[in-house]
């Protein structure tokens, strides 16, 4: 049958296997129900950052027997949310999205190219349908699995043991969505600073931000003695194809680190995104960005991406 949504002609665009041409954000939004996306792809999250940074997002689709198949969100000639285009504008430190996956609208039965266009931290996923991406010298960290078996009988225990000996000595779990999108901004820059002597990327207008896309802000905070200890700050979106997290930093009060509360809310985390994942009866790719730090390795698998 075909799609209710007509291409714009005038602004056709031939690639090698596929013609993309310009519609409106309601196709892409069509594109991204049927065919699912990650974080930094979600509709919402680039209605929020191209207002955040005042850019003109441009969407292409791509359109096989009258059937809609594709969809791309553009900032120029870039993938919507790169940095490296912020960075061009001069926006860079408006807010922070992580190194974040790209996983795109594009459905698994074509083939795709994105000649012309600029994209970075694409999905080792769309790399048997995208025919001049190159693989990046760079690696995501996306989380192992917990109901896979991926981690040791010992190494569960042992988490287990650092959150029960954390609450019997009066320890709080608190879930961010209990807070309002204010109080979280307020934690998580003031646990910033205390761990990194520095506020975050955006914390400007965190409050903001966080306000724009609450329905995908997921994570815990720890607390004892009403003080707040650790936070890590989540961003998760459920697609019709896959889940998608995003761990995009996180703080600590220094005073409490012997109760281990980064393992403790990386513990929390994956676990409650991969509990949610299988009532959805969804894959995982829990990412935590780019593998630069030793910690990483314990919690993660290196995965490739690739830029075109």
């Amino acid at each position: 049958m075909e799609s209710k949504h007509r291409c714009n002609f005038s602004f056709l665009k031939q690639s090698q296997h596929k013609c993309w041409c310009e519609v409106d954000s309601s196709v892409y939004e069509e594109a991204y129900n049927l065919f699912g996306g990650s974080f930094i792809m979600h509709p919402q999250v680039i209605a929020v950052t191209g207002t955040m940074a005042s850019i003109s997002t441009r969407y292409l689709a791509s359109y096989q027997d009258g059937e809609l198949v594709g969809a791309l969100p553009l900032w120029g000639k870039y993938l919507a949310g790169d940095k490296r285009y912020l960075k061009k504008m001069k926006k860079r430190r408006i807010f922070d999205t992580g190194n974040a996956e790209v996983i795109l609208p594009l459905s698994k039965k074509y083939y795709f190219s994105l000649a012309g266009f600029r994209g970075q931290f694409i999905s080792e996923l769309h790399r048997e349908q995208l025919d001049n991406v190159i693989c990046q010298p760079e690696t995501l960290s996306l989380a192992r699995s917990f109901k896979n078996g991926d981690f040791s009988s010992k190494f569960r225990y042992n988490r287990r043991r650092e959150l029960k000996m954390f609450q019997q000595d009066g320890g709080e779990v608190v879930v961010l969505e209990q807070l309002a999108s204010a109080e979280i901004a307020t934690i998580y820059i003031q646990l910033f600073f205390s761990r990194w002597g520095k506020k975050p990327k955006g914390h400007e207008r965190l409050a903001e931000f966080i306000s724009g896309i609450f329905p995908f802000v997921k994570g815990h905070l720890l607390k004892k003695d009403t003080l707040p200890v650790a936070i890590q700050l989540i961003y998760l979106v459920k697609s019709s194809t896959i889940m998608s997290a995003e761990y995009i930093n996180g703080g600590l009060d220094p005073q409490f680190k012997k109760y281990s509360p980064g393992s403790i809310l990386s513990f929390l985390n994956i676990n409650y995104a991969e509990e949610l994942a299988v009532r959805e009866g969804l894959p995982l790719r829990f990412s935590f960005g780019l593998t630069d730090k030793q910690y990483k390795n314990t919690w993660c698998v290196p995965h490739p991406v690739y830029r075109v």
